[in-house]
C-alpha cells in the first residue's frame, strides 16, 4: 500500500499492510514566515517518512486591535467573527498551500486547530476567562460564538487549500478545565461547530485534550478518527476505540517518549496493536511528544510497524 491507500483503509476499518503511523511536536516557528513553516513540516514529513503529516500550526489568533490582552466585558465586546482568508491566517494558509504543493499527492496532511476556549483562553490574563464565566457570561458567550464562527471559515478554507481535515484540540473536555456541565455550555456548541463546518472531508481527527478527559461528551462530535492520552487518562485504548466506534490514533506515550530507548518505544506499538487491533488503528502518540525526543526513538516507530508488514 501506499500513504494515501493506507490511512484511508485505515479510517474506514479495512485490512492494511500494516498500521499507519505519525507523530508530531511543535516547532515553535509563529514568529516566522509560513514558507519557512511549511519547510520545516515537510523536511519532518521526509525525514521520517510519516504516513500522513499533522502540521502544527502555532500561529497565535489575534486579540482586537488596540488591544495587548482581553480583560474587560467591553474588551470581550469587540471580539467579532473573521472570514477564512482573513490577513490573520496568511502566513499558516501560505505554508499549507506550499505544504500541498510538495506532497499533497503522495500523502494526507490535517491542519491544527485550537478549540475556541483554548484561544479565548490565550486571548486572556490569566484566571480571566473563568472571571468572564461568572461576571457577564453573556459576553463571554458571544464572543465564543465569534470565534468559533472564525475557525470554522479557516477550517473550511485550510480544505480548499488541500487539507485533507483538521486536527481539532478540543482543549475543554477535561475535569482539569471544567465540569461536564459547564463543558456542554462553554465547550460542546463551539467545538461542534468548528467540526461540523468540514464534516465532508475524509480526515477529520478530534483530539481530546487533558489528564481527565469527558469521553462520552465527544463521541458524537462529527470526526473521522479521535485522539487522547489514553497512557495518562482513561479510556483505555480497547476501551476508547469500542465507545467512539470508529478509528482511534494513539499508541505511543509521549509523555515519556524523550527518555526511553528505542526498543521500549518499539514495544509500545506492539502492545497497541495487541490492545486494538490492526484495522481501525493508526499509530501515533496521544498528544504532541516533546521536541529533544531522539531522532532514534522516533525512527523506531516505522522500524517496528515495516517489521509487521505484509
Amino acid at each position: 500500500m501506499n500513504k494515501l491507500e493506507r490511512v484511508r483503509a485505515a479510517l474506514t476499518g479495512d485490512e492494511v499492510d500494516r498500521p499507519p503511523f505519525s507523530f508530531w511536536y511543535h516547532f515553535g516557528l509563529q514568529h516566522l514566515p509560513g514558507r519557512r513553516h511549511a519547510e520545516a513540516e515537510i523536511d519532518f514529513f521526509r525525514a521520517y517518512d510519516l504516513d500522513f503529516l499533522k502540521v502544527m500550526s502555532d500561529y497565535p489568533y489575534p486579540v482586537p486591535p488596540g488591544l495587548e490582552v482581553i480583560e474587560t466585558d467591553d474588551d470581550w465586546k469587540r471580539v467579532e467573527p473573521r472570514d477564512g482568508r482573513d490577513s490573520c491566517w496568511s502566513e499558516q494558509l501560505a505554508a499549507l498551500s506550499i505544504i500541498n504543493d510538495e506532497i499533497g499527492g503522495e500523502a494526507m496532511f490535517i491542519e491544527t486547530i485550537f478549540s475556541p476556549w483554548t484561544v479565548a483562553r490565550k486571548m486572556s490574563r490569566s484566571g480571566g476567562l473563568d472571571q468572564a464565566v461568572k461576571k457577564y457570561p453573556e459576553v463571554l458567550l458571544g464572543a465564543m460564538a465569534a470565534i468559533s464562527e472564525s475557525l470554522a471559515a479557516y477550517a473550511k478554507e485550510a480544505i480548499s487549500r488541500g487539507a485533507s481535515g483538521i486536527f481539532f484540540s478540543a482543549g475543554a473536555a477535561s475535569a482539569d478545565v471544567m465540569s461536564v456541565e459547564e463543558y456542554r455550555i462553554w465547550g460542546a456548541p463551539f467545538d461542534f461547530k468548528v467540526l461540523e463546518a468540514v464534516r465532508d472531508a475524509p480526515f477529520n481527527v478530534l483530539h481530546v485534550h487533558g489528564k481527565c478527559i469527558h469521553f462520552d461528551e465527544v463521541i458524537n462530535h462529527p470526526a473521522q478518527a479521535v485522539n487522547w492520552s489514553h497512557f495518562l487518562t482513561p479510556p483505555s485504548l480497547s476501551d476508547g476505540k469500542s465507545r467512539w466506534g470508529k478509528t482511534v490514533l494513539g499508541g505511543i506515550n509521549e509523555a515519556t517518549a524523550s527518555h526511553v530507548s528505542p526498543p521500549e518505544i518499539a514495544a509500545q506499538v506492539e502492545n497497541a496493536i495487541t490492545e486494538a487491533g490492526e484495522r481501525g488503528l493508526i499509530i501515533t502518540p496521544g498528544c504532541s511528544i516533546p521536541t529533544d525526543t531522539s531522532v532514534r526513538n522516533m525512527s523506531a516507530v516505522k522500524a517496528a510497524l515495516d517489521r509487521r508488514r505484509r
